[in-house]
């Protein structure tokens, strides 16, 4: 326990108590054993002392408490260590809200899971008008429950359903939004919330202002087995089963709406402590710490100051360009969107105005916010305006001969400090920066579609690559509120050649035999959020193809591909496109698997049983063994960085942790002997790397210290 105190206590001589939480030398307040401690302190003083007449509780002046400090669960191993944990917790707020004397929470900035909860056993809520606060409980992205009476206080302040919305998505709450559920009592400007708290701490003590909170009425007894069914097969249908937590969450608020609050704090608590010490929340806790590292690490440019960057131009109004424009945009750059035409332009123009309505028209202010940010974004078929922009990515179909032209076009007109990044998905960058002047200048910043959802950007830098260069592009990553790895140049770089290895698998499975959908739900269920063969024809067929061939060059040994692809092709299939591949499609809806295509394969129409393990190990394999190869030559820099790009950009199963995570978590020898087995069955492309060979032999993991 650290000797500097977290929470400190005055009195204003009014019969009001200030109270300061301030966690000292850290930039976010968090929760934890010591500050609840000292809580429950200052409620004895507070309980004591006849001249208190109410308190009111402060955060930093940039954020009043982001939540439980994280790394406590990382160290529990027993369900009834956490279990203690959290009834520790509940008491501590417990006692505060039943105080008998009213403690007013005085909010600016997050106020976010732990610290949401204690907020809520406050009696008195004010919040300001900024978006940097907001409210949530958020612990189902980590996969736990809110183990401080989260779950029971919450569907008694604002109405069921909102309540169980924001408890199972972990949603954000904006303070607008907050004061209209009822979560909060009143919004101030933020440089008002010192006062405005104290003055209704005053007016309290003084007896001329008093707390009136309505009783929600809950749904009727009769109605709530039914209500809870709805719920239960509303979450197995999103979840498939994969994650535990928000099941867990209904069993609580349910049992505390129909048992009562003890009940239910008592069964928050049990199901904290089971979820806990699950795989599935020590996999999301290591992405959420390898998240927050990532965003934090320059790599070979830490210490390089970024270049300035205010003016962006974006080459190709397609889907890839038309995103990155919203979403530099939405991060207040002004952009230049260049399309081979006015028509091409302006319908670019039009689908980033859409990114931005659906990001903002539905929020406090929207109008004028996705006004704000539209007019930010103009179109040219020319190179007018490149002139005067720092930074140009380049979005253009993935042609080499195409792609070497615009930069040459482009370089002859844009400053000589510009830097220029190819968003390409496959094609080495050295081989683009062919066609470059100012290779030093030059990168590659691979976003994922959409582009506004995905929250990953893969910067790929060459040898020539500067470290401002690269600088530059991190910062703008994390500015744009994405998360940047930086990886090394190499055909595919990192996700490309991972994500292709996983497609390849599943199309060697549909040759031998196995079926299209139960290729796909075994992935879905294993924690692939959609399956390989539906993302086939969501990428395009003819595109694998051309990827595939690509990657066969240089890695023939294990991207021979299955024939089955390219037969498709020739059939004229492209995947929904062109509403023809390994699926039926109906007016862009699609239907099930197209049956007719299995006549392309070795196995004709007659069809296979795989078993679900097999499945879900071949493809998994796969997407780990391509893993490990990137790391061991260098493309990737990291374990972590593998593990954040696997997950966040490519789809694997973040219940999984990540390949590197889940391979630590299954155990390297356990991962050797099943590749050993598919490289007897399969050949080359299931090889044992060297590294995993001497990592067992070594005892070693990728993450130690985990």
């Amino acid at each position: 326990m650290s000797d500097q105190r977290i929470i400190t206590m005055e009195k204003d001589g009014q019969g009001v108590a200030v109270l300061n939480y301030d966690v000292p030398g850290a930039p976010m307040n968090t929760l934890n054993g010591q500050a609840e401690k000292e809580l429950l302190d200052c409620v004895e003083k507070i309980s004591s002392d006849p001249e208190i007449k109410v308190a009111v509780l402060f955060g930093k002046p940039t954020n009043f408490l982001a939540g439980a400090d994280i790394t406590m669960i990382r160290g529990v191993t027993e369900e009834e260590q956490a279990y203690q944990m959290s009834r520790r917790t509940q008491a501590a707020f417990e006692k505060i809200e039943k105080l008998g004397k009213p403690i007013i929470a005085a909010i600016h900035g997050p106020a976010l899971g732990g610290g949401l909860e204690l907020a809520m056993a406050c009696h008195y809520r004010i919040v300001t008008k900024s978006p940097k606060t907001i409210l949530g409980l958020p612990e189902v992205k980590l996969g736990l429950l809110p183990g401080g009476g989260g779950t029971q206080r919450l569907p008694r302040l604002v109405p069921l359903q909102e309540a169980m919305d924001a408890i199972l998505t972990g949603k954000n709450i904006a303070a607008d939004e907050a004061v209209s559920l009822g979560l909060a009592d009143e919004i101030v400007l933020p440089y008002q919330l010192k006062e405005k708290a104290m003055e209704r701490a005053r007016q309290i003590a003084k007896g001329v202002f008093s707390i009136q909170r309505k009783r929600l009425a809950l749904p009727p007894a009769k109605m709530m087995p039914a209500l809870y069914e709805q719920a239960k097969g509303t979450i197995l249908k999103k979840t498939k089963g994969v994650l535990p937590a928000p099941l867990e969450i209904l069993e609580s608020v349910y049992m505390g709406i129909t048992q009562g609050l003890e009940a239910g704090y008592e069964e928050e608590a049990k199901r904290f402590g089971k979820l806990a010490v699950s795989k599935e929340a020590s996999s999301l806790i290591h992405l959420f710490f390898a998240d927050t590292a990532a965003k934090k690490d320059m790599g070979a440019a830490k210490g390089v100051k970024p270049a300035p960057v205010k003016k962006i131009g974006v080459l190709g109004a397609g889907i890839m360009g038309h995103g990155i424009a919203a979403v530099k945009a939405d991060a207040d750059y002004m952009v230049r969107m260049k399309d081979r035409d006015l028509q091409a332009a302006g319908l670019g123009l039009k689908a980033a105005s859409k990114v931005l309505q659906g990001k903002w028209m539905n929020r406090p202010r929207g109008e004028f916010e996705y006004r704000r940010r539209f007019d930010l974004i103009s179109v040219t078929d020319d190179y007018s305006g490149f002139k005067a922009i720092d930074m140009c990515i380049e979005a253009v179909f993935e042609d080499v001969g195409l792609k070497h032209r615009i930069i040459k076009d482009v370089e002859a007109v844009m400053p000589e400090r510009a830097i220029f990044a190819s968003n390409t998905s496959a094609i080495p960058i050295t081989r683009l920066a062919e066609a470059s002047v100012r290779k030093e200048n030059f990168l590659g910043m691979h976003y994922f579609s959409p582009v506004h959802l995905m929250p990953l950007i893969e910067i790929i830098a060459t040898k020539h690559t500067s470290k401002q260069a690269l600088a530059t592009a991190y910062d703008l990553c994390v500015k744009c509120k994405k998360t940047p790895i930086i990886v090394n140049d190499g055909v595919g770089f990192y996700t490309s050649r991972v994500i292709s290895r996983y497609l390849q698998e599943a199309m060697f499975m549909l040759d031998e035999g196995a079926k299209i959908e139960d290729i796909d739900q075994t992935a879905v269920k294993t924690g692939f959020p959609v399956g390989p063969v539906i993302v086939s024809d969501e990428v395009g067929l003819d595109t694998a193809v051309k990827v595939g061939k690509v990657l066969e060059e240089v890695f023939s040994n294990r991207f021979t591909p299955s024939a089955i692809l390219s037969k498709v092709v020739g059939d004229g299939r492209y995947g929904r496109k062109n509403e023809k591949g390994f699926y039926e499609y109906k007016a862009g809806k699609k239907i099930g698997p197209d049956a007719t295509v299995y006549d392309f394969t070795e196995a004709g129409r007659s069809r296979t049983a795989v078993t679900p393990k097999e499945i879900a190990d071949r493809l998994l394999l796969a997407f780990c063994l391509e893993s490990t190869l990137c790391l061991e030559e260098n493309v990737l820099r990291n374990p972590r960085d593998g593990d954040v790009g696997g997950v966040m950009g490519i789809g694997f199963p973040a219940n999984l942790g990540g390949p590197f995570h889940y391979m630590d978590a299954r155990g390297i020898q356990d991962v050797v002997d099943s590749l050993g087995r598919l490289e007897e069955r399969f050949g080359a492309r299931f090889a044992v790397p060297q590294s995993l060979k001497d990592m067992t032999s070594a005892g070693k993991k990728f993450f130690p210290e985990e």
